[in-house]
């Protein structure tokens, strides 16, 4: 346990204009001393690539009334960036999300920008905590096409994270400050009530082709996934209408069984 208000360092994958982002802010500057440092546009399925041809700049900016680092990078780089130049004192912990969508299951949890950000901050020997939030297709859609939520989608899920955010703060990181491993919350959509916390395990999720061609062009095209479909992992709990936590060592990454 810290004897002092922990020093935070926030990014994401979606960018300063994410309102989930908004909203993590908000609850996170309640919780201890916070500081942003967050890609300039949307890093989404980076995983914890870095940028090591060209030039990254970072610009000071205001998210939320808040003040911010705007990164030219992935969420990886913000992290680097912000430990090893941007901050005048290191944070105990780094802070992902609130991502759009939820990461759960081995394919997507590597692939996300989100997590990614995290597994850097392992690596410099902090602790991290990824939060995402599911979304409903209609409301994914939405937001990729408006790069907003409904009124309605934003008001249900400003409350939910404001009560989440604390409860898994409370219930993970009174041991966590010591510890080089990252804790993946996912937050069902729910319209009623408050989900209750189920530690997990990553599912054996993993995905298929992800490109379509048009022309001459490749794009991003995800089309099938492979589900775990045990009861115990994070996706089914999520599933289930429970938020999903499940740890991710980098530590025993290269052990063998």
């Amino acid at each position: 346990m810290l004897n002092r208000p922990p020093r935070i360092l926030l990014t994401n994958d979606d960018s300063h204009d994410s309102p989930l982002f908004h909203f993590a802010i908000d609850a996170l500057r309640k919780l201890g001393e916070l500081q942003v440092a967050v890609p300039a546009t949307e890093q989404s399925w980076k995983g914890k690539s870095m940028t090591r041809h060209g030039p990254l700049y970072a610009e000071r900016i205001a998210i939320h009334d808040f003040p911010a680092w705007s990164v030219t990078g992935t969420p990886a780089d913000c992290v680097n960036l912000a430990l090893y130049n941007l901050l005048e004192a290191p944070p105990d912990i780094v802070v992902s999300g609130i991502n759009i969508g939820k990461n759960v299951g081995l394919g997507f949890v590597f692939a996300s920008g989100t997590v990614g950000a995290c597994l850097e901050a392992n690596i410099a020997g902090l602790p991290a905590l990824a939060l995402s939030q599911e979304l409903t297709r209609e409301d994914f859609i939405y937001w990729d096409q408006h790069r907003a939520f409904r009124e309605e989608t934003a008001a249900v899920l400003r409350q939910s994270i404001a009560v989440l955010v604390p409860r898994v703060w409370d219930a993970l990181l009174g041991d966590h400050f010591t510890e080089k491993t990252t804790w993946n919350v996912n937050f069902p959509f729910v319209s009623e009530g408050i989900p209750d916390l189920r530690r997990t395990r990553l599912g054996y999720t993993t995905y298929r082709d992800c490109f379509r061609q048009r022309g001459d062009q490749y794009l991003f095209g995800l089309t099938a996934a492979n589900i775990d479909p045990a009861t115990d992992t994070d996706d089914a709990t999520l599933k289930a209408g429970h938020v999903s936590v499940t740890l991710l060592d980098i530590r025993t990454f290269g052990q063998g069984v």
